[in-house]
């Protein structure tokens, strides 16, 4: 070969080289990648390192159930509750109890079925308790299998001594050993029975054991019977009963029926709020007729709820009103929009509280009636005295007050 084509072709091959060694810098991993700008991404999943939550085991979707900033494939407790995955069961929704009712070794938390009957809890009669029959003899929606009194209606499972046998079904409520219809506290333990005031209400479950009142009443509802409670019946502005005024409401007085001789003075003072003052309902001559004073809203705004309402009456002779004597001649009448929706008499159903010396008189008596006024709308409430009485009788009214929710 001559000195001049040896000369060429290690000049062609030094340039060959020198471009093959600038092309490979330039190209760097032969991706484009140049090795001194690349990105570091170990798993290759497409997410940097510094911005991948699992860095070493590729995840694209980054997911992180429970926001710890630990991607889920390589977090060992997936749902941060502290309980390793391995040892959950229910690795996806955190419940540290673990509570397995079934013991099928899935979480209540996380399972549709907890009793693992195939039917779903939302749906089974009994969500705890295996019944895939779904049997309800009572048809109560209770399965027969977790029912406390599976041959009598209880949707609520009542049971108040907690022996497993609801209460409709029991003849002993609060297991005392006495039955319930003739224990004087069918649902407080008492087996002795005592009853001090021997009014029929046992002493564990009376509101004032040493005074008859076997009826219970409760004006102020603070668990003392008002018979025996010191704080009494009060009507106040605040208080339990409060009473309607003038600001409000309007009162009218008028007679009705063959009355001669019969009216009402100065209406007004049923709703003055002040005890001391009184409107008198009197009846002179009184044949099938009476007097009637009446309370009325200004709006014309019902009340609503369960209402107490009636007013605060004496007797000028006696003070106390002999509700026993009077029950025939007293009636408390609503009305709606000046329409008579309902009547009460004292025999009929009438609240009479004995608040004897504790409403500012001597002795009064508070003449009202519990209404549902969202199933009985009313917006005036009227006390009514007539009948066939003697002549010379009167009524005194000093407030008119109402409890309502």
């Amino acid at each position: 070969m001559s000195t001049y084509i040896k000369t060429l072709f290690a000049f062609l091959l030094a340039t060959t080289l020198a471009f093959g060694l600038a092309g490979c810098e330039a190209d760097g991993d032969g991706n484009g990648n140049n090795p001194g700008s690349r990105i570091s991404d170990q798993d290759n999943d497409g997410i940097p390192d510094d911005e991948d939550n699992c860095p070493t085991i590729p995840n694209s979707d980054q997911s992180d159930i429970d926001g710890d900033g630990i991607g889920d494939v390589c977090d060992d407790d997936t749902d941060n509750d502290t309980i390793p995955d391995d040892d959950d069961n229910c690795p996806l929704v955190p419940n540290t109890d673990q509570i397995d009712t079934n013991g099928d070794g899935i979480g209540d938390a996380c399972t549709d079925d907890e009793d693992g009957d195939g039917i779903p809890d939302d749906t089974d009669n009994c969500p705890v308790t295996p019944n895939p029959g779904q049997e309800d003899g009572d048809g109560d929606g209770v399965g027969d299998v977790c029912d406390n009194c599976p041959l009598v209606a209880n949707p609520g499972q009542e049971d108040a001594d907690a022996n497993t046998i609801g209460d409709v079904c029991e003849d002993d409520d609060d297991g005392d050993g006495i039955p319930n219809d003739d224990d004087n506290c069918p649902v407080t333990p008492n087996p002795d029975q005592a009853d001090v005031d021997a009014d029929g209400v046992g002493d564990v479950c009376d509101n004032c054991p040493n005074n008859a009142n076997a009826d219970q009443a409760d004006a102020d509802e603070d668990g003392t019977g008002d018979v025996c409670d010191v704080d009494g019946f009060t009507c106040t502005a605040g208080g339990p009963f409060e009473p309607l005024t003038a600001a409000n409401f309007g009162a009218t007085g008028e007679t009705f029926g063959i009355c001669v001789g019969c009216g009402v003075t100065v209406p007004g003072a049923a709703i003055d709020e002040d005890n001391a003052t009184f409107s008198e309902m009197t009846l002179a001559v009184n044949v099938l007729g009476g007097a009637r004073l009446t309370v009325t809203e200004n709006a014309s705004n019902n009340f609503s709820g369960m209402v107490n309402i009636g007013f605060v009456t004496s007797n000028p002779d006696t003070g106390l009103l002999d509700l026993g004597v009077l029950g025939d001649f007293l009636t408390l009448r609503l009305y709606d929009d000046g329409v008579e929706v309902d009547s009460f008499t004292v025999d009929g159903g009438l609240l009479a509280l004995d608040v004897a010396g504790l409403l500012g008189g001597p002795e009064q008596t508070f003449v009202g009636v519990e209404v549902d006024a969202d199933a009985t709308a009313f917006d005036a409430v009227a006390l009514e005295f007539g009948g066939l009485i003697s002549a010379d009788s009167e009524v005194r009214v000093h407030d008119t007050c109402v409890q309502q929710p």
